[in-house]
């Protein structure tokens, strides 16, 4: 299905021999996938459904490097401290990522790059106030909003 100016919410298909990425057999195998985000802010969007906020997500990282290691921890360590976390994985421009913060409104974000793991610290940035918090890496388990 494609809504037009808004890409594909639902596609699938055959993928001959996946699964031998995984496992030694050759297997056959069909799938689909359902873009739910975007789905869900298009139903928004048309009034179709009552959504009280754009993106349950409190915090959005953006990593600024290929290794995604930090990022993802990062991403772990706050999710496991019951904060809503998402990582910004398009290859964008900062502006279009902080962009896409503002849309969908995630009240906070953490860019993560070289200086950031070589201090071993991170901003925090609030995005209704542009305020920033510095933070140690180490000190992410007392993090609360």
């Amino acid at each position: 299905m494609i809504i037009e100016n808004f890409g594909s919410v639902c596609s699938g298909g055959r993928y001959e021999n996946l699964a031998e990425y995984y496992t030694d057999k050759k297997l056959p195998g069909v799938g689909i996938s359902i873009g739910l985000t975007r789905l869900f802010y298009k139903l928004n969007e048309l009034n179709l459904i009552k959504a009280d906020k754009k993106s349950i997500s409190d915090v959005l990282i953006i990593p600024m490097i290929e290794d995604l290691s930090v990022p993802i921890s990062l991403a772990t360590k706050l999710r496991n401290n019951g904060i809503n976390t998402e990582i910004y994985l398009n290859n964008k421009k900062l502006k279009a990522k902080f962009k896409y913060a503002d849309k969908l409104e995630i009240p906070y974000v953490i860019i993560i790059g070289e200086d950031e793991i070589n201090s071993n610290k991170f901003k925090l940035k609030n995005m209704s106030t542009g305020d920033e918090k510095e933070i140690d890496f180490a000190e992410i388990d007392n993090l609360r909003f």
